[in-house]
């Protein structure tokens, strides 16, 4: 399978649906009277929002982008983001890295999903003035284990690797 990248048309049509379909969601809410429940819609666009932005302070532009298209690639896996960038990582050969094996990861597993199963993928990045990490945790069900392999230049430590569960950290120095 070969995902190609989104046009800047399409990206904009995804977002502009996507902001319709929370709008509604919340004046659906609101017309039921269901005040409670709006306003956490509007927290959680919040906090997504805010979590976007910070993982664009890793200045890691194709890997900022490759999150943030996921779930209009991939559609078949819901995606969990989580954030803590306290330093920048700006390495551009990195970023490439980076979305090179993400990409592969997901592409080598995602004609196997199972379409009765729920997918979910959750992904932490966290970088500091010593290291960035990438945590990455796939659940749900597929047809064959992932073939995953070493990489120039960072870290890879594989916690589990089964056809129910992905789960490995990318590392790397920034010293």
């Amino acid at each position: 399978m070969t995902i190609k990248p989104l046009t800047i048309n399409e990206v904009l049509r995804f977002a502009n649906h996507d902001f319709l379909n929370q709008l509604n969601l919340i004046q659906m809410n609101l017309d039921l009277q269901r005040i409670e429940e709006a306003k956490q819609i509007i927290k959680d666009i919040a906090n997504d929002s805010k979590m976007l932005s910070n993982i664009n302070k890793l200045q890691l532009p194709r890997t900022s982008e490759w999150l943030q298209t996921f779930a209009w690639r991939f559609p078949a896996i819901e995606l969990k983001l989580y954030s803590d960038v306290k330093q920048a990582v700006n390495q551009p050969t990195l970023d490439e890295t980076i979305v090179q094996y993400l990409e592969n990861t997901v592409i080598h597993i995602y004609d196997g999903l199972d379409a009765y199963a729920e997918h979910q993928l959750q992904i932490v990045t966290k970088s500091d003035t010593a290291q960035f990490q990438l945590i990455f945790h796939l659940t749900g069900n597929w047809e064959q284990t992932p073939l995953l392999k070493e990489i120039e230049h960072m870290c890879i430590d594989m916690i589990e690797v089964t056809q129910n569960s992905l789960h490995y950290v990318l590392s790397a120095g920034l010293e």
